[in-house]
């Protein structure tokens, strides 16, 4: 599964890394960028079927929550 994530807060792809370590998918790639307003990053995950539905959704619930904490 790949996954582009762009955020505010660069702390954000550290959270997906651990997250995708909890739910026993492994990061077999992460590029990231960041400037002072945003940071901007790739992500490539392996494992079953069910671990990565269940990171993409908590990784999405991140994202949405930190669209509404900055507007």
């Amino acid at each position: 599964m790949t996954y582009e994530l762009v955020v505010g807060d660069p702390r954000t792809v550290a959270r997906v890394i651990n997250m995708a370590h909890r739910f026993q998918c492994r990061a077999t790639r992460v590029d990231s960028h960041s400037t002072d307003a945003v940071t901007k990053a790739h992500f490539e995950f392996a494992g079953t079927e069910a671990q990565l539905s269940r990171l993409r959704a908590q990784i999405d619930r991140i994202v949405q929550f930190e669209k509404i904490f900055v507007s």
